[in-house]
């Protein structure tokens, strides 16, 4: 008998200890993990909570992004807080300084701002994109557009795919747009010809982007673009009109409409470059990294030069037929518009 109560005393005071053991352990290892940032080195990590999704789904996804370290104590401890019935769908951005529960109380508050996927294709022009936005809930449309033409921003507005927070304020969807735009200007204009000019003189940067708004509404293949922009600036030097079909129909009436001669007889439109000298007031269009770059570095080999007039040779391919004289450009036009041998 005194056998086995020792027995029993011994074997129950292991037991408590291990008992014991691991309750401190788990202790240590669920308030060590749970008031650690989600990553030492911080910054930003996107992530989407699907329509729907329980919290076991939601805590699967972002221990497969990386965010989630012990899966175990934060479904723990997630359940013990009751996380998961009022966490929303969106997109969010999460700060990686964030501990795992700062992160949980965030999911439940709802204190995390969803965000909107928007892209803007290449050429988009100011009411074009005034109307992405504002379908979007984004913008107000009048609004912006009346930012746009004060602040003059058309061709600034680089065409790219954005994630913008819902309810941001007018000046912050624009900024977002226009400092995308500085980032890639600035790494296209290192190096190019006449950048020290560029740089120092802002008529001639607003001169470029005007012209690279134009290559980008005339050019469908990226190996036209270089040409595109030697036949302007040849145009421009010997004081002829440019006479391209898209400034025809840059304006708040006509911008949803295919470009066509008909539009460029109105003696008012000031952007018609069918009727005005030079280049139009202001960027017809919001040109992309490759016109932007066709611009800074026009095509100046073999006979680039004498280049003049270029017309869509309309053979499925996308590419323009080039010439140097009035009479070789006529029988392009022949042959690739009226289908003439």
């Amino acid at each position: 008998m005194k056998l086995f109560l020792k027995t029993f005393l011994y074997t129950f005071l292991i037991v408590t200890l291990l008992i014991g053991g691991a309750g401190l352990y788990a202790w240590k290892r669920a308030t060590g993990y749970l008031d650690a940032p989600i990553a030492a080195e911080g910054g930003i990590k996107r992530v989407t909570i699907e329509k729907g999704s329980t919290f076991k789904q939601i805590a699967s996804n972002l221990e497969a992004e990386g965010l989630v370290r012990d899966r175990l104590v934060f479904d723990l401890y997630g359940r013990f807080i009751g996380a998961g019935t009022n966490i929303k769908a969106g997109v969010y951005e999460l700060d990686l300084a964030w501990t795992p529960r700062d992160l949980l109380e965030k999911l439940q508050s709802g204190g995390l701002v969803p965000q909107i996927k928007i892209t803007i294709p290449e050429g988009y022009n100011r009411w074009q994109i005034a109307d992405l936005l504002s379908e979007a809930k984004l913008v107000d449309r009048s609004r912006f557009l009346d930012k746009v033409d004060r602040e003059d921003l058309e061709g600034r507005l680089f065409p790219d795919t954005y994630w913008i927070k819902v309810g941001a304020p007018l000046n912050e969807v624009v900024g977002v747009l226009t400092k995308r735009f500085d980032e890639v200007f600035e790494e296209t204009l290192r190096g190019a010809p006449g950048e020290n000019e560029i740089r120092s003189n802002p008529d001639e940067r607003r001169r470029m982007l005007i012209i690279a708004s134009l290559v980008e509404k005339e050019a469908q293949s990226d190996k036209d673009r270089g040409l595109i922009a030697r036949v302007f600036f040849n145009r421009i030097a010997k004081g002829m009109k440019l006479e391209t079909d898209p400034t025809c129909v840059y304006s708040a009436r006509n911008y949803k409409e295919v470009p066509h001669p008909r539009f460029c007889k109105d003696k008012d439109n000031a952007y018609s470059t069918y009727v005005i000298p030079g280049l139009p007031p202001t960027a017809i269009a919001n040109p992309g990294r490759e016109s932007l770059d066709a611009t800074l570095r026009p095509t100046s080999t073999g006979n680039a030069a004498s280049l003049l007039y270029f017309v869509a040779k309309r053979d499925g391919t996308g590419e323009h037929y080039f010439s140097a004289t009035w009479e070789e450009h006529d029988a392009a036009v022949d042959r690739y518009l009226r289908g003439k041998p």
